[in-house]
């Protein structure tokens, strides 16, 4: 695997050095693959953070406690 990303790299640098169209357009994909990256990252970020605190913000007003739920079940199934 280090010998086809080696391999790649120097593919890039040579089509770079030559100034090949090629490398234009595989940088500009990776430009626009990179940018929704960043956007999805970011959003996964906000989502996980909004979701958690929700998550706490419910468990404290209604008293949603999932351990204690599961401990009660369990003693339930054991009876």
């Amino acid at each position: 695997m280090k010998n086809i990303g080696t391999f790649a790299i120097i593919g890039i640098i040579a089509l770079y050095l030559l100034g090949s169209p090629i490398f234009d357009n595989i940088l500009g994909m990776t430009v626009r693959i990179v940018h929704f990256l960043l956007i999805f990252y970011v959003v996964w970020i906000m989502l996980f953070d909004f979701f958690r605190s929700l998550r706490k913000k419910l468990g404290e007003k209604f008293g949603l406690q999932i351990k204690r739920m599961k401990r009660k079940i369990f003693k339930l199934k054991r009876l």
